[in-house]
């Protein structure tokens, strides 16, 4: 299992193929190259290693189906899924459906962004967007994280 951190610029060959770099693939055994693409929350995709996929499988897989929430987040995440396993040359093929569900095309550019476990694979208008202001809850979850800090006075007599 790797952790990935950082952004990086990337591009898709005509057939939407995209080269994984070495940052990722060097963090796992060739023995391990599997992985699987989701549909992310964000209208990005999600690269899983198996492992990783495994362990949302099992999350998602023990709750029961019941609500129509629940339904909709096992179709999106597991219904819109595919294995890849990178090429000799490290690439893996989006699958069509996937690459319009986050608005990529063959021969256009791309990010791919690290976040721990997964690494997030956007449109560079879906990223700005995203990343364009913070929201409310995001600010609330970051102070929640880090603990509440005060700001930093001036000793007296200073």
């Amino acid at each position: 299992m790797g952790i990935y951190f950082g952004s990086s610029e990337h591009g898709l060959d005509d057939k939407g193929r995209l080269v994984l770099p070495s940052r990722i693939l060097d963090e796992i055994p060739k023995s391990h190259w599997r992985f699987h693409l989701t549909a992310g929350l964000d209208r990005c995709l999600l690269l899983h290693d198996a492992e990783g996929f495994q362990e949302l499988v099992d999350r998602i897989g023990r709750a029961v189906p019941g609500s129509r929430a629940h339904r909709t987040l096992c179709r999106r995440f597991l219904g819109h899924s595919e294995a890849v396993v990178p090429d000799g040359n490290r690439r893996i093929r989006i699958p069509d459906p996937l690459l319009k569900y986050a608005g990529l095309a063959p021969s256009q550019p791309l990010v791919l962004v690290g976040t721990g476990r997964v690494i997030e694979i956007w449109s560079m208008a879906h990223l700005d967007a995203s990343l364009a202001e913070a929201s409310p809850e995001e600010e609330t979850l970051f102070a929640s994280l880090v603990g509440s800090t005060k700001p930093s006075t001036p000793a007296a007599g200073s």
